[in-house]
């Protein structure tokens, strides 16, 4: 396997290391699904009490009994980086994994049924609200950033929206459109040089609701993101807010780790 061609999460990871450990390291797909199970932190627990509750306490045994893949693991983590790229991530998480062995590996699919399927994929693959508690993030206090985060102003909306348009097409242009010219934006930016190389906003449709953001993928894993987030969520402690919800989060394992952030 070419593993060195992807880059993966931390707990993508740590599917890989305890995968590793069925079949004499010898990694086949159903092997990859049942690392995700026992690996049970974020949606891979939410899936693994899931599929206990369907499948009995011993699920996974049923899994065991193949020893044979019905497709080359290569072909699940070509299927998995399609899936990175097509959502503009840097890193393969447990989802994109998840989804290409739903998709592709027959072990598997004999073993679950359309409706398992369905819930899992509802789970673990697709984005998913989050909540903070933001009196966590205040205890934080103040970061040493390593770049240069400030508040937007109205001004900035114009080039704010050619980053958009060209880092992740429209889908948020009409949002950044809706922002009013009085009052301070509930919008930060991160700038190198004078170039905005992020953005993150809140209170965008509803209040309370942080998202979306987003970091130009040459700075991605620069702490930008890390950075934005944090500034973000502690003017929204600021504003009176006990609680922020993230909307629509793709990389979970980030928020998690970043904020504290837990899966709604």
């Amino acid at each position: 396997m070419l593993l060195y061609n992807y880059r993966f999460t931390k707990r993508g990871k740590r599917i890989l290391q305890l995968a590793a450990k069925y079949n004499n390291g010898i990694i086949r797909p159903h092997h990859l699904f049942m690392a995700a199970c026992r690996e049970s932190t974020g949606v891979c627990g939410e899936m693994h009490l899931y599929l206990q509750s369907q499948l009995g306490y011993d699920y996974l045994r049923e899994f065991e009994k193949t020893s044979q893949g019905s497709v080359d693991i290569q072909i699940i983590f070509e299927n998995a980086d399609e899936k990175r790229q097509y959502y503009r991530q840097t890193l393969i998480n447990e989802g994109h994994l998840i989804e290409s062995i739903l998709e592709i590996d027959n072990v598997v699919n004999n073993i679950l049924t359309k409706e398992m399927k369905e819930a899992i994929i509802q789970m673990a693959c697709v984005p998913r609200d989050m909540i903070v508690q933001l009196e966590t993030v205040k205890k934080q206090g103040d970061l040493s950033y390593q770049n240069s985060i400030r508040r937007a102003v109205y001004s900035d909306l114009t080039e704010l929206k050619r980053f958009i348009q060209a880092e992740f097409g429209d889908r948020w242009i009409m949002r950044i459109d809706q922002l009013s010219a009085s009052g301070q934006l509930p919008v930060f930016l991160a700038e190198e040089k004078g170039e905005i190389i992020g953005f993150a906003c809140f209170d965008m449709e509803k209040r309370g609701m942080f998202g979306p953001m987003g970091t130009s993928s040459r700075k991605r894993l620069s702490s930008v993101g890390k950075e934005l987030l944090h500034r973000s969520l502690l003017d929204m402690a600021d504003r009176g807010y006990a609680i922020a919800v993230i909307e629509q989060a793709g990389p979970i394992e980030f928020y998690e780790k970043t904020c504290g952030a837990k899966l709604i």
